[in-house]
């Protein structure tokens, strides 16, 4: 079976709508509606309920919304595998990293890695930690560079890589510094943290606990790179790495021994490609 048809029919389910699921696709409208009629004749039933101005699935387009995945899934690992058995190191690698680790510490592995394996084809999705941690639970993607959870799925293998001393910062002339005891007065003051109940926000809480930190307000922002913008413009506190803070910030914790490690995830049940092992074994050599 033509994997773009059951991608495009994965699209269109994610979407609900033909015009939009073709705009990401990169095709036309008609071109989409071919491809879905062709899907049907395949399987040999209908998938989409075409009554009505909402788009629903027939009982057999949700059962193959259910199975399309693993089946994508299973086709794509097995000719890698096949690809592996030559011990070429080529094929696609399709990997997730959070922004940070992106702009910070990716791009040196990168290009070396690219140098020295011209054949792999690299595929990287920009997302938050958490969001790259379940999209390597469900297998979606192989590969993941994370900052890791406070508390760790055991499906999961952890590889570190880096950690970065974390701290309390603040704007050097924020009306904190001012307190005869900074650290004291933080639960009066705003705090700028990740959204709550996210994987970045429980680690943050979780650092604040070690600091011994209690919080009251927060203000929040997804990124890191964001969260010591408002900070810089006054708008709160937040827990930093160490390497962020920068003028016109300030450590208010300078002998802190919280830290927070980063690196490479993948499945403990998964055999890995070649490249991914590749681009682990790169990562190793810092």
């Amino acid at each position: 079976m033509d994997l773009d048809l059951l991608k495009s029919f994965l699209a269109l389910v994610r979407l609900k709508s033909f015009t939009l699921a073709a705009k990401e696709l990169e095709i036309t409208q008609p071109a989409l509606t071919k491809r879905i009629k062709r899907l049907e004749s395949i399987v040999g039933s209908a998938l989409i309920d075409r009554d009505g101005n909402q788009l629903a699935l027939t009982q057999a387009g949700s059962l193959l919304s259910d199975k399309a995945p693993q089946i994508i899934s299973d086709i794509n690992n097995s000719i890698q595998e096949i690809r592996d058995l030559s011990g070429e190191i080529s094929g696609q690698l399709l990997f997730a990293t959070s922004h940070y680790l992106g702009l910070h510490y990716l791009p040196e592995y990168l290009e070396r890695f690219i140098d020295q394996y011209p054949s792999v084809d690299l595929q990287i999705d920009f997302i938050d930690s958490g969001m790259a941690y379940n999209q390597v639970l469900s297998g979606d993607i192989e590969l993941a560079l994370v900052t890791f959870p406070y508390n760790q799925d055991q499906r999961i293998k952890h590889i570190p890589i880096w950690q970065e001393q974390m701290q309390i910062a603040c704007h050097q002339n924020h009306a904190l510094m001012k307190e005869k005891e900074p650290l004291k007065a933080l639960v009066n003051y705003d705090a700028i943290l990740p959204p709550a109940q996210t994987f970045p926000r429980d680690l943050f809480e979780h650092n604040l606990k070690e600091l011994g930190i209690k919080h009251g307000r927060v203000k929040t922002a997804n990124y890191l790179e964001v969260i010591a913008k408002l900070v810089a413009c006054k708008m709160g506190w937040t827990i930093l790495p160490a390497a962020v803070i920068q003028a016109p910030l300030i450590a208010l914790t300078q002998k802190s021994k919280t830290v927070r490690q980063m690196g490479i995830i993948h499945r403990n049940n998964k055999s890995l490609s070649n490249s991914a092992k590749a681009f682990i074994r790169m990562l190793h050599k810092k």
